[in-house]
């Protein structure tokens, strides 16, 4: 194995110090810039490549974003992470990312890595937990991003969100527009989403003259374990001729579960949306999140207050489109 090419092989190549090296591989304007194109095209042709641990040490600083997610077997983190990526790449950063399983401690402990790993900010979609944000962070930039951090933090770090109050509201009325007259409700296990949720379907209701009827407004477990059960009891027990999944995930547990149903025609709807719902058998209404959006305003949010930590923290909230499929 060929042995490593350090700095000091670049110096006695170059025939300059191994401090003027490091300055012209970082574009010090100490160095000439005739010197400094000389030195790097040496350390290129040598194969030499900086030690970024090293640095960071020196620097107390990487170039790497920290990403905590809840659940990457779901279609929308999958795409908020690249999404994130890209956007990171544009900027130079390089992003860590982290899978928590809606687990406190496993979230703990991502935030411990984070940190050991000297990432320069975090972006952060909450396990909903006791997390004690503040102190683990300490001085560490944060951006949350899809559920807003505990309400006694909230305001002291950068949110960006999807408008969930008017995005529930236009999809429901949506579905009475198509004829719905009695729109059953599968909320998210995820208690802000759940409860931003359930105001626009409450909204939605009252604009449309219906009323409210707590039997039809029902929550899935964080396992969506029960979810056919409920898709049941709506459509069938309270023959309900209108249904909203909440979340894709919620979703697709009811897609599974409406083979089994002998059901007349119906209204379905869905917050998030995906590219495969244009293919089933069932029309379907959905509220389809700035999924690019959200991760590029994430991270440029998040470097902005690397370079400037004294930013006020701000909320972001974006809209979704209502599509028909």
């Amino acid at each position: 194995m060929s042995r490593k090419i350090t700095i000091k092989d670049v110096a006695a190549e170059a025939g300059v110090s191994e401090a003027t090296i490091s300055r012209a591989l970082n574009d010090s304007p100490q160095v000439k810039p005739a010197t400094r194109q000389r030195i790097q095209k040496i350390a290129q042709n040598l194969g030499y490549h900086p030690n970024g641990l090293a640095r960071s040490i020196r620097v107390q600083k990487t170039n790497t974003l920290g990403v905590i997610i809840p659940d990457i077997l779901n279609n929308f983190f999958t795409h908020i992470i690249r999404a994130i990526e890209d956007a990171a790449a544009q900027a130079g950063y390089d992003v860590l990312i982290v899978n928590t399983d809606e687990q406190d401690d496993r979230e703990v402990s991502a935030l411990n890595l984070m940190l050991e790993k000297q990432a320069a900010g975090v972006i952060i979609t909450s396990a909903g937990g006791p997390t004690d944000y503040a102190a683990q962070l300490g001085n560490t930039p944060a951006v949350f991003v899809d559920r807003m951090p505990p309400a006694g933090i909230a305001t002291q770090y950068d949110r960006v969100l999807v408008d969930n109050v008017r995005g529930t509201q236009d999809l429901v009325t949506q579905l009475i527009d198509r004829g719905a007259k009695r729109v059953g409700i599968i909320n998210s296990a995820v208690s802000m989403t759940a409860t931003e949720r359930l105001q626009g379907y409450h909204q939605a209701l009252a604009a449309a003259g219906q009323e409210r009827d707590p039997a039809i407004e029902a929550a899935a477990r964080t396992d969506n374990s029960n979810v056919a059960q409920m898709t049941r009891q709506l459509l069938v027990n309270q023959r309900c001729d209108g249904l909203l999944a909440a979340d894709n995930t919620i979703m697709d547990a009811v897609l599974h579960k409406l083979p089994d149903l002998d059901l007349p025609p119906f209204q379905l709807g869905s917050f998030d949306d995906q590219d495969w719902f244009d293919f089933l058998p069932q029309p379907i209404v959905t509220a389809k999140q700035p999924i690019a959006q959200i991760g590029k305003t994430a991270v440029d949010r998040l470097i902005a207050r690397i370079n400037q930590p004294d930013l006020p923290a701000e909320e972001f909230r974006l809209s979704a489109k209502i599509i028909t499929h």
